[in-house]
């Protein structure tokens, strides 16, 4: 599949699973709010948590964007960029998490509360370059 042919679902569904490897070789799992920001898809995770930390490590991820009424789902595979409050500048992370924030559809009504949230949870932001994408976007019939 194309990311031509995916890109209309991943810019209307947002309901995701994240998927890593952790250094036992287990794969990790996890429910995310994702969204298709400048070529990549971004999501947001408190910190570093054990999928920010697999992330950073092997530089990989897998995240299945699903609409859950009708089973449709697109993975993205690529290499990933992982921005914290860690190694990003302040103004840069704000901006970052702004648009993943706002890509997963989830815009905030005031922006002041959200940097205020984001400082205070610590939030991180992980974009995904598609290198692999896969799906299953036609109905059956």
């Amino acid at each position: 599949m194309e990311l031509s042919e995916a890109l209309p679902f991943l810019e209307a569904n947002h309901l995701a699973v994240v998927s890593t490897v952790g250094t036992s070789g287990r794969a990790q799992a996890t429910v995310v709010s994702a969204g298709f920001v400048d070529g990549q898809v971004a999501f947001v995770s408190r910190g570093e948590t054990v999928k920010v930390r697999n992330a950073r490590r092997s530089g990989q991820c897998s995240v299945t964007v699903i609409n859950p009424e009708n089973t449709r789902y697109v993975t993205v595979q690529g290499a990933v960029s992982v921005h914290g409050w860690n190694d990003t500048d302040e103004a840069t992370l704000l901006g970052l998490l702004r648009k993943a924030y706002s890509g997963a559809g989830r815009p905030p009504e005031r922006w002041d509360d959200f940097d205020s949230a984001m400082r205070n949870e610590q939030r991180t932001v992980v974009f995904v370059t598609p290198e692999r994408v896969y799906g299953s976007l036609r109905q059956r019939g």
